[in-house]
């Protein structure tokens, strides 16, 4: 099975191979929306899609009441390589950086990109709220007593009815519910490594993930990403030579923090090349959900050898605040379960019924359906202003799901340095320093575009691109 292009992708390379077959020079004008949707027989909103990526790649501008014309090469291209030497294994030493941008975040940003979580408007909290109320007060449960360690079975039927149409399955016996995905990550690095093993990772990758490795005392073998095709397995063929890799821990789906995603050709050949080498793979997919390729699935669905710990939550589509995450570990879940009982015994009972029942009311299909168009409509916007704000040599990574923009500032930028002068305006990013142990994305940052658009977030972009110009 293959991931689909979306309608609009196609559109936009249309125009973009037309402007380039035609030689259109800057100042040109294209043809209208109008003229765009009757020839290619697409809807007007499909083109106003297709034309709002070509304007955030910087190959089209608009005039009010006259067009789209061509634009003039601002440099603001879509970042295509994170091209850097093969890394060798590090100490990972990020906590006190993350933990301090993020807590500085939070406390300082009146509007806040750094965290990675959806705003509640796109959450259905009226629902939710009377699933747990329904939960407190029926009669016939045990939501009052401990839960069973592996969850709650209402719970655990629906996630094993999810995977029903992968090529490989979950059985229920084989899922174990958790305290949000990072606990499943954390379980997983637990039964399978020791102190000093080297773990393969994104570079860049989610800072939890490299802080996770730090209180482990792993080393970090760092594989470069294709911000659009996702992990470069030739990468990761070259570091497995030189190196003894003890496990890897990647995000084929929904990358954060670039949004790209592997075709599901590579993340076949993923599981394939590792599961050949015995070499656990710890997938993370808490972002999977959101994307916006049609037929994408998960690396664990091309599963044959047993040997991925596939780790997921709803803490990205329905409640953040609920903690309700999960692993399915694979020939390693035994180990995960003692783990998970020597630890903290169990998750939230109440709540993983409310969401066992949310889903098996059928609204969650929907729900997440609703949710995808919503935010693909707000990278969209998101992209269009940060690409006409930001100064010239700024480089977009379109997203192709998920929460986050990965944006490429000009060399000389120092991204934390932007953070800190950000945060004196009331204004929340994430500096690409905490994505890598090393020094690479120093000019890169992450922005989150799930808080709705309205007028405060737009001058917000526009305030950060003049605190960027006066660095």
């Amino acid at each position: 099975m293959t991931g689909k292009t979306f309608r609009y992708e196609a559109v936009a390379f249309k125009i973009e191979e037309s402007i380039k077959n035609l030689h259109l020079q800057p100042g040109e004008k294209i043809a209208s929306v109008r003229k765009v949707s009757t020839e290619l027989r697409v809807s007007l909103n499909t083109v106003f899609q297709a034309f709002a990526i070509l304007e955030a790649k910087g190959l089209i501008y608009a005039k009010p009441k006259a067009g789209y014309f061509v634009n003039v090469p601002p440099g603001k291209l879509s970042i295509s390589q994170q091209k850097h030497s093969l890394a060798l294994p590090a100490t990972v030493d990020i906590t006190a950086m993350a933990t301090a941008m993020m807590k500085n975040a939070k406390e300082n940003g009146i509007v806040n990109f750094s965290i990675l979580a959806p705003v509640n408007e796109h959450l259905p909290i009226t629902k939710l709220n009377k699933l747990v109320t329904m939960s407190l007060y029926e009669a016939r449960n045990d939501n009052y007593q401990y839960p069973l360690v592996d969850g709650h079975s209402g719970l655990l039927k629906q996630i094993a009815l999810k995977t029903f149409e992968w090529p490989h399955s979950i059985d229920q016996q084989k899922i174990l519910v958790t305290n949000g995905c990072m606990e499943a990550v954390n379980l997983c690095l637990d039964a399978i490594t020791k102190p000093g093993d080297i773990v393969a990772v994104e570079s860049p990758t989610y800072h939890g993930i490299l802080q996770s490795l730090e209180q482990r005392g792993l080393r970090a073998l760092e594989i470069g990403v294709n911000p659009q095709t996702g992990l470069c397995l030739d990468d990761l063929k070259e570091g497995l030579k030189k190196n003894k890799v003890t496990a890897c821990v990647f995000m084929p789906s929904c990358h954060n923090p670039t949004g790209c995603a592997m075709p599901e050709a590579n993340k076949m050949e993923l599981v394939h090349l590792l599961g050949k080498r015995n070499i656990p793979l710890i997938e993370d997919d808490a972002l999977g959900e959101l994307s916006y390729q049609n037929g994408s699935l998960p690396a664990k669905a091309y599963d044959q050898f047993d040997n991925v710990l596939y780790c997921s939550s709803f803490s990205k589509t329905l409640a953040p605040g609920f903690r309700v995450g999960w692993v399915s570990a694979g020939k390693y879940h035994t180990a995960i379960e003692k783990l998970k009982y020597g630890s903290n015994m169990s998750t939230n009972g109440v709540l993983q019924d409310a969401i066992g029942k949310y889903l098996e009311s059928g609204q969650y299909d929907k729900h997440i359906r609703k949710m995808r168009l919503t935010l693909q409509a707000q990278m969209l916007r998101y992209i269009s202003t940060i690409s006409a704000s930001f100064p010239n040599g700024t480089k977009i990574s379109v997203p192709k799901g998920g929460l986050s923009i990965w944006v490429e500032l000009p060399p000389e930028t120092d991204a934390f340095a932007l953070q800190k002068a950000a945060l004196r305006k009331g204004i929340g990013i994430c500096p690409g320093h905490i994505f890598s142990t090393s020094d690479f994305f120093h000019h890169y940052i992450r922005i989150n575009y799930s808080p709705l658009w309205n007028n405060s977030i737009e001058k917000a972009i526009k305030v950060l691109a003049k605190v960027l110009r006066a660095l």
